[in-house]
């Protein structure tokens, strides 16, 4: 994998970001972490990121606000994968177009690396159909498990 795989783990739970870092870590991508939403944006601004993996219930800004920004910049968005405890109804509401997939917790780690793989190539993808001028395809709606 390429530069462009690196993946972005944002989480307010130091034990289950330094999970998921391994996680994708064992899956060959390189990884930064955040603790929460506002640190991520910060991240975001110096580094360009294939895959974000974030909680949604965190303090400063929350996951929902991370997808709201991500929304709003200019150029290639990276994939979003969301690992919550949420309720059903708020998980409808996020942007299919950004949002790769969706898991629970407890979470199975093979069915993460799993995912984190498939939206890594799924942005590399995308962002080489960008540079080419070929037709984008029309974002998935994105996958719960």
């Amino acid at each position: 994998m390429g530069p462009d795989s690196r993946v972005l783990v944002v989480d307010d739970e130091p034990a289950i970001r330094a999970l998921v870092a391994k996680i994708v870590e064992r899956a060959g991508h390189p990884v930064d972490t955040a603790r929460d939403g506002a640190e991520a944006i910060e991240k975001l601004d110096q580094t360009d990121y294939a895959v974000i993996v974030l909680d949604l219930m965190m303090p400063n800004i929350d996951g929902y606000g991370l997808i709201q920004h991500l929304k709003g910049r200019q150029g290639a968005k990276p994939a979003v994968i969301v690992v919550s405890a949420g309720d059903s109804a708020s998980l409808r509401q996020l942007d299919g177009a950004l949002v790769h997939s969706i898991l629970r917790k407890p979470f199975d780690i093979d069915v993460l690396g799993d995912l984190i793989t498939a939206a890594v190539k799924a942005s590399e993808e995308t962002n080489t159909a960008a540079d080419s001028g070929d037709i984008l395809p029309f974002p998935a709606s994105g996958q719960v498990c």
